[in-house]
């Protein structure tokens, strides 16, 4: 059976043996947001429920706030209206509004329904300005390798600085940089050929490559190795041959560039390294992160975040780390 990988709103990516049944849907917090004994308020949570209200005005819907919420994590008395204001227009079976949204209830669920995107269309939309940004980070990824491995003027010393400051190649011996350097060409080849070569992959598009999934997953649910996975089973799609995209991906908060680095994260998880190891979340942020400083080269080589984080360097020509990086221990540690 196929395992996937679940990307949170913030943390790391979480295992699991089979597509989740139990989430609140594609909006999903962990604690109770909102006022009252119940409400736990976690920034990240509040965020996630003020973009979605936001999102109801967006839409045209009555219930949404005028102007919008200001998306900044905390729970003040304009949220607070805000969801009892939904809840008065969209939840009406509920009686008196509480003015509090808790996970798998009436209010989050009704969020889902009128916020979540449902159709290739949006996808088709989000992915038109993410994959050209996708593209060349992994372009500019592969010749920054490769100016190293041929050892060409000019590129070279910024390439390996790169290198050295995502994946601490000057830590290992001659020889194991050697390798690492060429696994990792091989890598971000394969990463950029979902993208740009489907049909090595018996793929008709890129966009096959990816899928909605309004239901099941914050962000991003994806099969490590699953670009390898049959394309069906038992004469259905196979879900593990897609990277599937959940609310999260089609946030206003995720920028092209920002789409971008979630993308290269995910296809790392999606193609694996040519040597058959899986890429997997030993740690999430930017190189000089507190989750990341304390992984060695051989665990920066199998983390996904090293990977997107080298890629988007090579793109931007800056060693800066983004805003949209947040950091976060690897495994279910970082997962929230």
């Amino acid at each position: 059976m196929a395992r996937f990988l679940m990307m949170p709103a913030v943390g790391s990516c979480i295992p699991m043996s089979e597509l989740p049944a139990d989430f609140d849907g594609a909006i999903s917090i962990t604690k109770p947001v909102g006022q009252g004994p119940l409400a736990r308020n976690l920034p990240d949570d509040v965020r996630i429920i003020q973009e979605a209200l936001n999102q109801v005005t967006v839409n045209g819907l009555p219930g949404g706030p005028i102007p919008f919420l200001v998306v900044d994590g905390i729970v003040g008395p304009k949220t607070v209206a805000a969801i009892i204001n939904f809840q008065r227009l969209q939840v009406k079976e509920m009686g008196n509004p509480d003015g509090v949204v808790e996970p798998g209830k009436k209010t989050i669920l009704r969020l889902n329904q009128i916020v979540t995107p449902e159709s290739k269309f949006d996808l088709n939309a989000k992915l038109a300005l993410v994959l050209p940004r996708a593209r060349a980070a992994l372009s500019a990824a592969v010749r920054n390798i490769t100016a190293v491995i041929t050892g060409g003027p000019g590129a070279a010393p910024l390439a390996e600085d790169r290198l050295n400051r995502h994946f601490l190649l000057n830590r290992l011996d001659p020889a194991g940089q050697s390798a690492a350097r060429v696994t990792l060409f091989e890598t971000f080849s394969e990463m950029g050929f979902v993208i740009d070569r489907p049909d090595l992959f018996g793929m008709f598009g890129a966009i096959e490559a990816f899928d909605v999934d309004p239901n099941n997953a914050k962000i991003a649910l994806t099969t490590p190795e699953g670009v390898f996975e049959p394309p069906l089973i038992n004469g259905e799609d196979n879900p593990a041959r897609h990277i599937r995209l959940g609310f999260g991906f089609f946030a206003p908060s995720v920028s092209p560039d920002f789409g971008a680095f979630i993308i290269m994260h995910e296809l790392s998880h999606f193609t694996g390294r040519r040597d058959g190891e899986s890429i997997e979340d030993n740690g999430r942020g930017w190189f000089n992160d507190t989750f990341i400083v304390p992984l060695g080269a051989a665990e920066r080589l199998l983390n996904a975040d090293s990977y997107a984080g080298f890629a988007f360097e090579c793109l931007t020509e800056s060693s800066t780390k983004p805003p949209f990086v947040k950091t976060a221990p690897g495994g279910l540690g970082g997962a929230r």
